[in-house]
């Protein structure tokens, strides 16, 4: 004689729940993605063995734009509750002369509205003090729960503030953003 296992009274009602809830889960899409953008490269220039320190040499502005709707009709979302950033990172191109980013000494990285009359204030979004040695890439540390979505909906503007010393070679680097976008 055969002998089946027995079910447990209550287990097809729990397999029909848990098959329900996995329906339901991917039938309302996506509930978050990631996606990178990187700047244009920034250039300093070498200044041999200048004691002069960063000053003018660092850019006010780093030039990175993010296009929100291209990249939630690419994750096929549609629209973005809130946007954040979760990574931030200098890398040296490698056609850089300085060979590691020892000439900056802390840096700063704010986020402002570009419109004019803006209510958005001026926030700081990441920053790194100091800045690792003897190295070509580094991440900031990122400022917790600051939604970027109205600022870009705005047209974002990122700021940077910098010290340390004028590089000894030119300096070729991009500025490398990870963005986490919560879909609605």
């Amino acid at each position: 004689m055969m002998s089946f296992p027995r079910l447990l009274p209550g287990r097809p009602l729990l397999i029909g729940a848990l098959a329900l809830l996995l329906l339901g889960l991917t039938a309302c899409g996506i509930v978050a993605f990631t996606f990178t953008e990187e700047s244009d490269v920034i250039e300093i220039q070498g200044r041999g063995d200048s004691l002069l320190g960063l000053g003018n040499l660092f850019p006010t502005r780093i030039p990175l734009s993010v296009n929100l709707q291209q990249e939630l009709q690419a994750q096929d979302a549609d629209g973005a509750q809130a946007v954040y950033l979760t990574d931030l990172t200098f890398a040296l191109e490698n056609d850089s002369e300085e060979p590691n980013f020892d000439f900056i000494d802390e840096v700063t990285i704010t986020i402002e509205s570009a419109r004019s009359g803006s209510d958005l204030p001026s926030v700081e979004l990441a920053r790194r003090a100091p800045a690792p040695e003897d190295t070509a890439r580094f991440a900031l540390e990122i400022a917790e729960g600051v939604n970027l979505k109205p600022y870009i909906e705005e047209g974002m503007r990122l700021s940077s503030d910098a010290s340390g010393s004028a590089p000894s070679a030119t300096a070729r680097f991009r500025v490398i953003a990870e963005f986490r976008v919560e879909v609605l």
